[in-house]
C-alpha cells in the first residue's frame, strides 16, 4: 500500500489521550490513528450495506400468510363493539 504523509491540527487533549492509548497498546501513534480511521471507515461502510439490505426487505415486505386480507377488524381484536 502506498503511503503519504499528512499534517493534522488536533486539540492537545485529544493528542495526549491518543498517545496514552497507543502506549498502553504498545503501538506507535501513527499506527493507532491509522487503525482508528480504518475502523471508522469500515463501520460506515457496514452501516451503508446494512441500510441498503434493510431497505430492500422493507420494499419487498413480509409474507404474513394473510393473502392480502385483514383477518379481523381492529375493534374485534381488542374486544370492542
Amino acid at each position: 500500500m502506498e503511503k503519504r504523509n499528512l499534517t493534522l491540527s488536533l486539540p492537545y487533549s485529544l493528542i495526549r489521550k491518543a498517545k496514552e492509548m497507543a502506549v498502553r497498546e504498545d503501538r506507535s501513534l501513527n499506527d493507532y490513528i491509522r487503525e482508528a480511521i480504518e475502523e471508522k471507515n469500515e463501520r460506515a461502510s457496514g452501516y451503508a450495506k446494512a441500510k441498503k439490505r434493510q431497505l430492500v426487505l422493507l420494499e419487498r415486505g413480509l409474507e404474513l400468510e394473510t393473502k392480502g386480507e385483514t383477518p379481523a377488524a381492529r375493534d374485534k381484536l381488542h374486544g370492542r363493539r
